[in-house]
């Protein structure tokens, strides 16, 4: 995925969390006895719901989203973010080696083609 699609699938999926929590603060019933933390103000109990409902939705996008695109989910989700697995490092390690071996094997290969150019030259004077 490019990243022009990654950042519009990104800005898609955080109105659709915004979206659905404006839809939660409005269609959320107010209890008759509010809780502590709305302070008896039915207009801050619907902004608590919806933040809920946008943080919450963020909290299962994020990772679902980092795991479609680079193939792996977090290990770990905390309010400083989310944490993966250490094996970026132990990957790009194992690319170099893959990448020294193709290197070696490409090199192989153009010294048997010159090889076989001289060879075929050499039948070709002989005839």
């Amino acid at each position: 995925m490019t990243g022009r699609r990654a950042r519009n699938l990104i800005r898609v999926l955080t109105g659709a969390a915004l979206c659905t929590a404006l839809v939660a603060c409005l269609a959320a019933p107010v209890p008759e006895n509010l809780p502590t933390v709305a302070i008896r103000q039915p207009g801050l109990y619907r902004m608590e719901v919806a933040l809920l409902v946008f943080y919450g939705a963020l909290l299962l996008i994020t990772p679902a989203f980092a795991g479609l695109i680079s193939g792996r989910l977090p290990i770990e989700i905390s309010t400083r973010g989310a944490r993966f697995a250490e094996g970026a490092d132990r990957s790009a390690d194992l690319n170099e080696i893959d990448i020294r071996r193709l290197e070696q094997t490409a090199s192989n290969l153009a010294d048997d083609l010159f090889e076989a150019r001289a060879e075929i030259e050499e039948l070709r004077r002989d005839r």
